[in-house]
C-alpha cells in the first residue's frame, strides 16, 4: 500500500474529499528564489480532489489524514493508460514495416494508431469496476507529533 498525506476539505456521510498535501522541502528552503527545482515545482503544481471511503473514521475539515492506494492499482493503472496505447502503435509501425509501407506511411499510421489506442482505453475504463483500486482512508494523522523541522541555509 503506498500511504499519502491528505488534508480533508468535506465530509459527506460516507465520503470524504481529500487533497494531497506536497511533501517537498521547497517551500521552507531559503534559497527558493533562485533554485529552479523550486520553480519547477510550482509551475508544475496541481491540486485534485478525491473522494475517499470514510472507513468508520472520525474526520472533521482541515484535518490531515493518510490515503493508502493499493500498488496492485497503480501498476494496472499504469499499464492501461500507457501500455495499451504504445502496444497499438508498436503493433502498427511493425505491420506497416512488414508491408514495405513508406517511412511518412508508417509514422502517420503509427500516430494515428496510439491516439485511438488513447481513446480506446478512455471507453474501456468508463466499464471497468474500480472499486477496489481506490484509495482508502487508513488513519487520522495527529499533526503535534509529527512536526519535523526544517534545517535553514544562512
Amino acid at each position: 500500500m503506498v500511504e499519502e498525506t491528505a488534508k480533508v476539505l468535506k465530509v459527506e456521510g460516507d465520503i470524504v474529499w481529500v487533497q494531497a498535501i506536497q511533501q517537498s522541502a521547497c517551500g521552507s528552503c531559503q534559497a527558493q528564489k533562485g533554485c529552479g527545482h523550486s520553480l519547477l515545482a510550482k509551475v508544475g503544481q496541481k491540486q485534485i480532489d478525491l473522494p475517499v471511503a470514510r472507513n468508520s473514521l472520525d474526520v472533521q475539515v482541515n484535518d490531515q489524514v493518510i490515503i493508502g492506494v493499493p500498488e496492485q492499482a497503480i501498476l494496472r493503472s499504469s499499464l492501461i493508460m500507457y501500455g495499451i496505447p504504445l502496444f497499438f502503435m508498436m503493433v502498427v509501425a511493425l505491420l506497416s514495416t512488414a508491408f514495405e509501407a513508406a517511412e511518412g506511411i508508417t509514422i502517420l499510421l503509427s500516430f494515428v494508431a496510439l491516439l485511438l489506442g488513447f481513446v480506446w482505453v478512455n471507453i474501456r475504463t468508463q466499464t471497468l469496476d474500480f472499486e477496489h483500486w481506490n484509495p482508502k482512508l487508513i488513519r487520522k494523522l495527529d499533526v503535534s507529533h509529527t512536526h519535523i523541522p526544517m534545517c535553514e541555509v544562512e
